[in-house]
């Protein structure tokens, strides 16, 4: 008998550790200080260790690198952005999920790809914050809609995810909590 438990002790140590890396997915609603203005957005974050104990504290979201009238009726450059703890604090965080180590890989895949888009990359209607949220929320394993309505509007992008993936999200808190 203590030979199996040995065994089995054993065997829990020697499984390879999985990335406990969640992803975050946040909003930001047009805002104004009366001297910058702040349109709608979407990003993420991710937090945590991967499987090789190096932790993560990065944080994305595609989007114009300036924001000109000329956004209305062309493409412009755009980039990959991270933001400030304070931008962070005001957007909206509207579902977490915890990465395998696929998706986590998954993740920064897209990211890149999207950092390294030919300019001009940004178009309000079809390469914005909010595809490029879509295309990371497919890489996390999430089902997401394919309504229009949705590709200038993050908050409502990003509600229709939640609820399109409550019990999944359900299922994932519940792993969060019962984890050591």
């Amino acid at each position: 008998m203590i030979r199996a438990l040995f065994f089995v002790f054993l065997c829990l140590c020697a499984a390879p550790a999985q990335a406990a890396v969640t992803i975050t997915f946040y909003s930001h609603h047009l805002s104004s200080d009366g001297l910058n203005i702040n349109f709608p957005h979407a990003f993420f974050t991710l937090t945590g260790t991967t499987s090789d104990g190096k932790p993560v504290k990065a944080n994305y979201g595609f989007t114009a690198v300036s924001v000109t009238p000329a956004i209305l009726w062309s493409r412009v450059d755009g980039e990959m952005a991270s933001t400030g703890d304070g931008y962070i604090a005001e957007g909206k965080p509207h579902l977490s999920l915890v990465l395998s180590d696929a998706q986590y890989g998954a993740v920064l895949q897209v990211t890149r790809t999207w950092a390294s888009w030919p300019q001009p990359s940004y178009d309000l209607d079809t390469h914005n914050c909010v595809t490029f949220i879509k295309e990371i929320a497919l890489a996390s394993g999430l089902s997401v809609g394919n309504d229009k309505k949705f590709v200038r509007d993050p908050d409502a992008f990003l509600s229709d995810v939640a609820i399109r993936n409550a019990a999944l999200l359900a299922q994932s808190r519940t792993m969060q909590t019962a984890a050591p």
